[in-house]
């Protein structure tokens, strides 16, 4: 039997039309199999283009937040140290708004009248964007670790700072913005300029994320309420005690506090959180006082390198 040979095979002219479709078709194929979707790809940071950097700006030295609630402006406390602790504020999704204006101010104050430095993020307005909450955030998560990143690389180029203590402090998801970058290996900036700890109030841990990431390498304080449904404590359990073996965490929890027990300009406000879940938020002058005296407790430990 004479051995077949491919050369001897003829295609018909009138079926190359066809199988151009089929040799299409089947490419387009592979290709859906092989390329991953935007979901998969974007996991942690993704958009149709790169969004623009922050602008920061030195503010005048005070004693008083007012000239810096509006955001990214450095407020140094009038003081004749030359070695000055710094905090960085992050916002909740909702960004700087006229409601919660005044308790970002009050904790600002609070930092400058113990010798902080303050520098408020805003996230948001300068892109555009108006709110940041729930699914399908405009600025990802890595956007806003980057942000925080050229927050510190600031704070480093100023020779009055004490870079040895710089820290974050963030609300709902500027907590879980700080426990993102505590990770080990999500830090968006040089190692050197990485903050010295991080404080969160009313964070969550929702599924693969990891917003309290289990790798920290620097100190985390996470303080959560008891009653909060939009970011319930017990989403964050097992980060919670993987860093409690690491000796990496302070954690306290207030059995009566709602979701954003400081906000006094959202006191009695009620919706429907990300989670399907009906929230309402109880301002609570006692616990945030005390809230207070934590997060200056947890700063105020760290000696200057």
């Amino acid at each position: 039997m004479k051995k077949a040979n491919w050369k001897d095979c003829k295609i018909d002219p009138e079926a190359w039309p066809l199988i151009r479709i089929i040799l299409s078709l089947m490419i387009g194929a592979m290709l859906a199999f092989s390329v991953p979707t935007s979901s998969e790809a974007c996991s942690f940071n993704c958009s149709n283009k790169k969004p623009k950097d922050l602008k920061f700006k030195l503010g005048e030295p005070s004693n008083s937040f007012g000239a810096g609630s509006g955001g990214n402006s450095l407020i140094l406390p009038i003081t004749d140290s030359n070695k000055i602790s710094a905090v960085v504020l992050l916002p909740g999704c909702a960004g700087i708004k006229s409601y919660s204006r005044g308790d970002l101010q009050r904790w600002g104050d609070l930092l400058l009248e113990n010798g902080y430095a303050v520098l408020l993020i805003d996230h948001l307005s300068s892109r555009g964007v108006e709110r940041n909450c729930g699914k399908g955030r405009q600025v990802k998560m890595g956007t806003l670790i980057k942000d925080v990143s050229d927050a510190t690389a600031l704070l480093h180029q100023q020779p009055t700072i004490d870079k040895s203590r710089i820290f974050t402090l963030g609300f709902s998801l500027g907590a879980m913005v700080g426990g993102k970058l505590a990770g080990e290996y999500s830090w968006q900036g040089d190692d050197e300029t990485k903050p010295r700890a991080v404080a969160g109030l009313y964070g969550g841990c929702y599924g693969y994320a990891n917003h309290l990431s289990p790798t920290a390498d620097i100190p985390v304080l996470w303080l959560v309420g008891g009653k909060d449904t939009e970011s319930p404590p017990d989403s964050c359990q097992q980060e919670v005690n993987e860093l409690k073996n690491k000796g990496l965490i302070t954690f306290h929890e207030y059995p009566n506090a709602t979701h954003c027990w400081d906000c006094s300009g959202l006191n009695g406000y009620s919706k429907t959180a990300g989670n399907g879940k009906h929230v309402t938020y109880r301002y609570n002058p006692a616990i945030t006082k005390d809230s207070e005296q934590r997060v200056l407790n947890f700063f105020n430990s760290f000696e200057s390198k």
